[in-house]
């Protein structure tokens, strides 16, 4: 869905977008053989979940699956700059595992604790955007790991709806600031600021950069950006709202593009390896 349209035309695909958008989640789930060797129909049946709703939850019938095969299925659908972030491995490749020792320890990610709504990378600049992820299961927790998620296209539909104000108030430059990530040894990332909702300049499309976290984001003190994440919380919050649940099983995996929002219940033990660009 793209957003640099004229009013008719925006109107004629926001009734698209809300009338394929899943009312469960089962609608999202494609059947595969495996990572390695992706067959063109099911790619296609993949790409067609990602056009509708900006992402698709893959079902292999055989779940083994090494990290070249998750780099490898990634690739198919142009996932090839990898976000290599701090946490990551040397191939770019994330594995969501409780750590208690090294770097990761200090982020919640790498906990059993839960992580309130996000999409990946908002931290990043935004030369840095997080476009398309891959969170791939290999090991299913005891219990919790249950992700919720949401297109961030409907968000913006809702929030245009009720008051194009509140879409505004998240195009702001300054939105939203992630101050300096400061370790030991130092400043290792700077401040970054930027929008909510930016378009990008050439197809138009939609990116979302959000963190609910109550620490360490600093947002804009105007009436109409607190109106806007006030807004937000409720819609995310709605029982009979936009929100889907899934509990990603070993061989599954979500696919996404456009940052969809996420976030994951409490875990009884870690959840499984990922990969992000």
């Amino acid at each position: 869905m793209m957003f640099h349209e004229n009013e008719a035309q925006y109107r004629e695909r926001r009734a698209t977008k809300l009338a394929h958008y899943p009312q469960n989640v089962a609608d999202l789930v494609v059947e595969i053989g495996g990572l390695d060797g992706l067959l063109f129909a099911e790619r296609t049946h993949i790409l067609e979940s990602l056009r509708r709703t900006n992402m698709a939850i893959y079902t292999c019938r055989d779940p083994s699956a090494d990290r070249q095969a998750i780099k490898n299925f990634a690739a198919k659908f142009g996932l090839q700059r990898l976000d290599h972030h701090l946490c990551a491995n040397d191939d770019g490749i994330a594995e969501l595992t409780v750590a208690t020792e090294d770097r990761r320890a200090g982020y919640v990610p790498y906990s059993d604790r839960s992580l309130s709504w996000h999409t990946d990378g908002y931290y990043n600049e935004g030369s840095r955007q997080v476009r398309a992820v891959v969170l791939h299961c290999a090991e299913a927790a005891q219990s919790g790991g249950e992700n919720a998620i949401l297109d961030p296209e409907v968000a913006y539909i809702r929030l245009r709806d009720a008051d194009p104000a509140l879409v505004s108030a998240f195009e702001h430059p300054q939105c939203m600031t992630i101050p300096a990530n400061v370790e030991e040894q130092g400043e290792i990332r700077a401040a970054v600021a930027g929008p909510v909702f930016s378009r990008d300049k050439v197809s138009g499309a939609l990116h979302m950069r959000f963190s609910a976290r109550k620490k360490n984001i600093h947002w804009r003190d105007d009436p109409a950006t607190t109106a806007a994440r006030e807004y937000l919380a409720d819609l995310l919050a709605d029982e009979n709202g936009p929100v889907l649940n899934y509990r990603l099983q070993p061989g599954q995996g979500l696919i996404s593009n456009n940052a969809v929002r996420l976030c994951r219940t409490l875990l009884e033990i870690s959840p499984c390896p990922g990969c992000n660009r």
